[in-house]
């Protein structure tokens, strides 16, 4: 049986984490696709790819009367030349729906650190960026040396001075900051040096995933001194061997009001994003979870998180 997806007035759920193609990885979606779905079923998006900006895309198939939103966001890996303020100039060039106007948009995308060049990352599956269970050919995943992804390392002063040129061009131009698969340590020196750079919209990219791997009193801390929201992805649970109960443990610790739920959902394998949404409330709300606390993380929180005080008096 299908199931409207939760509103609050006008505002409809947003799904922060959604995977678009075209890229090497075999994807369900184009940006339009995706934006089809979602004006049907009730649902925004975010859209991300590992290799390229998705803001044109965006911008090119969004209309003004559209009831749900979409939005663009980078993600800082090696393809794009990685950390520094030159990917957030990438990310806001094609954040344009007036292709003649002389500046882009304010706010309203995502820029994620490195995903699949991460020594994390790639310590996990085996130096490979892609393992081919995500439906990628073998030859198009690179195998990276030993020490070759990016870290966060304190110590490094050319790698933090690139980092901090990123933070204050995301700060100044209005973007929300996800994580990306920063091990547990990097995660809690970024949050602090974005917090520290101004920066008060910041997602823990799916923090319980085996890369990530964070603590569950440190999510708790980084969300009470910092703000820093959880994530809890739905393909985590189908594809990572998490559980639904240890997503339990992290709404009843953090709070709903400090936890956004996505789907991470694209993957050509897995279903379609309304069908996910849809098995996730269900099997939460078996769990406890209540209707109001998934209306606040999958609608309320992540509006605020991408739009920030435009919304704040609703959220």
């Amino acid at each position: 049986m299908r199931h409207a997806l939760p509103r609050v007035d006008e505002l409809r759920l947003l799904d922060l984490h959604v995977h678009v193609g075209p890229e090497y990885l075999q994807r369900r979606y184009t940006a339009q696709a995706l934006i089809d779905e979602g004006r049907r079923e009730g649902f925004g998006a975010v859209m991300k790819n590992h290799f390229q900006p998705t803001t044109a895309w965006v911008s090119q198939a969004v209309s003004a009367d559209d009831k749900v939103r979409f939005a663009g966001a980078i993600v800082l890996n090696a393809a794009v030349g990685g950390v520094d303020d030159h990917a957030i100039r990438s990310l806001l060039s094609g954040w344009k729906r007036d292709v003649r106007a002389a500046d882009p948009e304010r706010g309203g995308a995502v820029v994620w650190m490195p995903t699949l060049s991460t020594e994390a990352h790639l310590n996990l599956y085996n130096r490979r960026e892609m393992p081919e269970a995500w439906g990628v050919k073998g030859k198009y995943s690179r195998l990276v040396p030993i020490g070759r992804g990016y870290r966060l390392d304190e110590g490094d002063e050319p790698s933090m001075a690139a980092l901090g040129r990123m933070l204050r061009a995301l700060a100044e131009n209005d973007l929300t900051l996800a994580t990306g698969h920063l091990d547990a340590s990097e995660t809690v020196a970024l949050v602090k040096r974005a917090h520290a750079a101004g920066i008060r919209r910041i997602v823990m990219t799916h923090p319980l995933f085996q890369a990530t791997n964070q603590a569950l009193d440190t999510l708790v801390r980084l969300w009470h001194d910092y703000g820093a929201y959880s994530e809890l992805a739905f393909v985590n649970i189908a594809m990572d061997h998490l559980s639904y109960e240890q997503y339990v443990d992290v709404v009843r610790a953090v709070g709903a009001e400090g936890v956004v739920l996505t789907t991470d959902l694209g993957q050509v394998m897995n279903m379609k994003v309304a069908d996910g949404w849809r098995e996730y409330m269900t099997e939460l709300g078996k769990r406890g979870i209540k209707d109001d606390e998934i209306t606040r993380m999958a609608v309320l929180n992540p509006h605020r998180i991408l739009y920030g005080r435009e919304l704040a008096a609703r959220a």
